[in-house]
């Protein structure tokens, strides 16, 4: 009789946490399922308003853009940071105060930030974008861009597209550090994402080979067409940025191939309505830019 009245009391404790459990996932879900609508409903708010902020700047501007400049950016320090750890001499990082600079010329000088999905239009004349129109992007996905450039374009409402290596994304999100190098993680990216898109910038190949060729262009198609469809589906994007600015006959056949729409190189130049879609030129950013070539570079 004990044995069996045990027998009840555990099976009544075991239906009861697994009810409770079963409740909990469903409250659970519930919340996510809500979570997901209102976030739908945002995401489709802010279309309507860019799509309204952008009829404004075209009845602002007084002529339509035909050529576009696309300011290509990789990673921000302070100045005291890079004075402090060596970063001086490289002509990958440039100073958020000389960042700021330029930002903040852009907002007062009534610049607009085009978005890809915009850019991708234009370039397909289903959109009209005003005169004054810059594409903002960064290469390699560097938390820096977060931490840095993502406050400042946030307070002036501007837009701006981080190529991502997707391999470098997947692991828990380091904390910054300037000494360093840090990736923003795969799981803390869409905390930027009302200012950020995120592209293509392969998912394992921003690398060289043993003969110092990219991997890009050295690997086989089985390997690049594995690497870019990952990285395609893992940031959703139709748009890529070459590492290195390498790439072959043979690489555009491969992105026509997994429905790549633009491709990035980091040849000077502007981009127009007669640009080879997957050969779009760009302006580095450098710390040899000052404010007088970054002016000429909008003209």
């Amino acid at each position: 009789m004990k044995k069996l009245t045990f027998s009840i009391v555990i099976t009544l404790f075991l239906t009861f946490i697994f009810t409770s459990y079963s409740h909990a996932a469903n409250y659970e879900l519930a919340i996510l399922s809500i979570l997901e609508e209102r976030y739908v409903q945002l995401k489709e708010e802010n279309q309507r308003q860019r799509e309204e902020i952008l009829k404004l700047y075209n009845q602002l501007s007084p002529k339509a853009a035909e050529k576009i400049p696309v300011l290509l950016y990789h990673h921000l320090l302070k100045e005291e940071e890079m004075k402090a750890y060596g970063w001086e001499n490289n002509d990958s990082v440039i100073s958020v105060e000389a960042f700021s600079e330029q930002m903040k010329y852009l907002y007062d000088n009534g610049y607009y930030t085009a978005t890809l999905d915009e850019l991708w239009d234009f370039l397909n004349e289903n959109k009209t974008l005003p005169e004054k129109t810059v594409v903002i992007t960064f290469d390699d996905g560097y938390l820096s861009n977060a931490v840095y450039a993502y406050p400042i374009m946030k307070e002036y409402g501007f837009k701006g597209v981080i190529f991502m290596r997707g391999g470098a994304t997947i692991y828990p999100q380091k904390p910054f550090d300037p000494k360093g190098l840090q990736s923003i993680s795969l799981e803390e990216n869409y905390k930027y994402e009302d200012v950020f898109e995120y592209g293509c910038h392969t998912y394992d190949l921003h690398r060289k080979d043993i003969k110092d060729v990219a991997l890009l262009v050295s690997s086989s198609k089985e390997e690049i067409l594995e690497d870019l469809s990952k990285n395609k589906k893992l940031f959703n994007t139709d748009y890529i940025a070459y590492p290195f600015g390498k790439y072959n006959d043979s690489t555009l056949e491969y992105l026509k191939e997994l429905g790549y729409k633009m491709g990035f190189t980091i040849k000077r130049g502007y981009v127009s309505k007669n640009s080879d879609k997957l050969q779009l030129p760009r302006f580095i950013i450098d710390p040899t830019i000052n404010m007088d070539k970054f002016k000429k570079i909008l003209q």
